[in-house]
């Protein structure tokens, strides 16, 4: 059926707003935050967020906008906030300075990115970096002094673990470094005024990694490995005088505990804690080494979080978060409980969007976890989709999902499991599909779709995936057809031993470690989907990158062709569209590709957009035009 509705969604005004983060930074007092943001219109600017105010708020740094698609310009890539509202900008190698007012000032130029940007620990205008070598894995260690100088090198440096570290005294005199010494890390203290970099005098666990410091006594945190039956990973604290000690109290969390800031002061550590399909922050006391849990609604952290100290000395832990069917926010959590600070825009203040939440529900072999987003409950919504993620090895998040919010509008409930063969639920978990695509994972697919189906005693179910999980998807339209309403598949292959030929190395080596070219043959029939094609009775809308460099274009293509064997007419049986200049995921960027495909799922109409150009938020600025074959 051909659609004749013109009219856009009425959220579309909202979604044009949302910002997309490239990078996000707190200062080093955690008064202030900073990130470089696209706006879906072809521009890139930054935002500034005031944390340390009476009324925080967010606003856009002034005389900072840059054409995102160059424009003869090189874009920043990353940015470092200062308490007065002043940012650092890094493009490449190249610093510039710009003020409070938008002025602009060249800051000098590194030999290439830093993998370290540290401001210094009491706010003012000075920046530690480290630059890896192209030519080696040494490093070498520079300083900003501020915009009255240009950056300068400080010494050469041995090789490093980029991840974690910290300044050690609050004068920015040393700087902890996780040091690579072979098959160990040594965490190790920069001095900066003399070039000397000296293994701190911890007691070794094994390989340490120093994750986080308070400077202003000393502190480090260190995430040990460790040879247990019980854990692979320990929480210690190193603390100048003493001897370094475990942290035993996380071991009484269950699920994983990942550390995501440090009080400046010592003796408090934020924790982000996953107990699938729970989530939350609790505080670890690391003087008496007990948890204190936060009384509040849990707030889902993206990112590491910073303390800051308000103007009446009340401390405040800041987080970059995203709560149920919200764009990201900040969140506060002091003594008064929590608050949050919204970044000004039209998507970020609106309480128009569909609320998302995890839910538990039966797969094959047992209960898994699915993300259900949507104005209505599932089992009573006029329409639902299962929405399939990519990867093998990935998985839906409880975050902002502009495809679900798309696709709530048009009055569609989505459910998005993570079945067996996700990540973020353990190794094994994950290794149940290694040499098995399409085993377990498409087992759970089924049997929640008929769970579904039974709950809510109505209709079929729609159905989308993405990449792998369009493979999945037109495997199940075919094993299970009488389950299924609508199907889209976007960027599919045909199965891993197929695509394997055809594909880049990097894809290939991501087959081979995950056995992708075994292809499981049962009763059912084998895991590949031109076998499935014949059974397949749902009307189906396949979608490509015509320049997609993970799956070539190739493998939609041979679908294509064995369905008009198969006598299936296109145009009224399936629907082909390749995007034009699109690559893996050609839905970004385009608001009537996400319509299109949000009314097929919701009433089975298709209309191939005659141009996919409106952008909404994402990476991908200006028009796309489709073409269909």
């Amino acid at each position: 059926m051909t659609a004749t509705r013109t009219a856009s969604p009425a959220l579309w005004p909202l979604l044009a707003t949302l910002r997309s983060r490239l990078s996000f930074r707190f200062s080093a007092t955690g008064r202030a935050a900073t990130a470089l943001v696209t706006d879906g219109r072809g521009f890139l600017y930054g935002e500034f967020w005031d944390l340390g105010g009476v009324r925080p708020h967010c606003r856009v740094v002034p005389g900072l906008r840059y054409d995102a698609d160059g424009g003869g310009h090189q874009l920043p890539n990353d940015a470092v906030p200062f308490d007065d509202g002043a940012v650092l900008l890094i493009s490449s190698g190249e610093l510039l300075f710009v003020s409070p007012d938008g002025r602009q000032r060249p800051a000098g130029l590194l030999p290439a990115r830093p993998v370290v940007a540290a401001p210094a620990p009491d706010g003012s205008h000075a920046v530690f970096f480290v630059v890896r070598d192209a030519s080696s894995d040494h490093c070498s260690a520079w300083w900003w002094p501020g915009p009255q100088a240009p950056v300068r090198r400080l010494g050469g440096l041995s090789p490093l673990l980029a991840r974690g570290g910290g300044w050690l005294d609050p004068g920015a005199d040393r700087y902890v470094l996780n040091v690579r010494d072979g098959a160990r890390t040594v965490p190790s203290a920069y001095h900066l005024r003399t070039g000397e970099c000296t293994a701190l005098p911890i007691d070794p666990a094994g390989d340490d990694i120093a994750w986080y410091t308070a400077p202003h006594t000393g502190e480090v945190l260190l995430v040990s490995a460790v040879e247990s039956e019980d854990e692979a990973h320990q929480l210690r604290l190193f603390r100048p005088g003493e001897p370094t000690r475990a942290l035993s109290a996380p071991r009484s969390l269950s699920g994983t505990a990942t550390p995501v800031a440090m009080h400046p002061g010592g003796g408090l550590v934020a924790l982000h804690v996953v107990d699938t399909p729970h989530r939350s922050l609790v505080l670890l006391d690391t003087t008496a080494d007990e948890i204190r849990p936060m009384k509040a609604a849990e707030p889902c952290v993206l990112g590491a979080g910073a303390w800051s100290e308000g103007l009446s000395g009340t401390s405040r832990l800041w987080t970059l978060s995203i709560g149920a069917g919200l764009p990201a926010r900040m969140v506060a959590h002091d003594p008064d409980g929590w608050s949050e600070v919204r970044d000004g825009t039209q998507a970020g203040t609106s309480d128009a969007w569909a609320p998302s939440w995890a839910e538990r529900l039966p797969g094959a072999e047992g209960e898994i976890e699915a993300i259900v987003c949507g104005h209505q409950d599932w089992r009573s919504a006029r329409q639902v989709v299962m929405c399939l993620h990519g990867g093998p090895a990935d998985r839906w998040a409880l975050k902002f999902s502009q495809l679900f919010q798309v696709l709530a509008d048009e009055g569609v409930t989505v459910i998005a499991p993570n079945p067996r063969g996700s990540v973020g639920y353990g190794d094994a978990f994950h290794g149940l599909i290694v040499g098995a695509w399409a085993g377990p994972d498409l087992e759970d697919v089924l049997a929640l779709a008929r769970h579904i189906h039974r709950s809510r005693r109505g209709g079929p179910v729609a159905l989308y995936g993405a990449s792998y999980g369009a493979f999945l998807a037109l495997l199940a339209a075919g094993m299970a057809p009488t389950l299924w309403s609508e199907v889209v598949a976007v960027a599919p292959f045909l199965n891993g031993d197929r695509l394997y030929p055809e594909a880049s190395s990097a894809v290939r080596a991501m087959i081979d470690r995950l056995g992708g070219r075994t292809v499981i043959v049962d009763a059912a029939g084998p895991r590949d989907v031109l076998a499935q094609l014949p059974h397949i009775t749902a009307p189906l809308v396949v979608l490509h990158g015509e320049h997609d460099r993970t799956i070539p274009a190739s493998q939609p293509q041979r679908l294509v062709s064995e369905l008009g064997r198969l006598g299936r007419r296109p145009g009224a049986d399936f629907h082909y569209l390749e995007v034009a200049a699109a690559g893996h995921a050609p839905l970004d960027g385009s608001a009537e590709l996400h319509q299109a495909v949000a009314r097929f799922l919701a009433h089975g109409e298709w209309a191939a957009p005659p141009a996919a150009g409106t952008c909404c938020a994402g990476p991908a600025p200006g028009g796309r035009t489709p073409t269909t074959t």
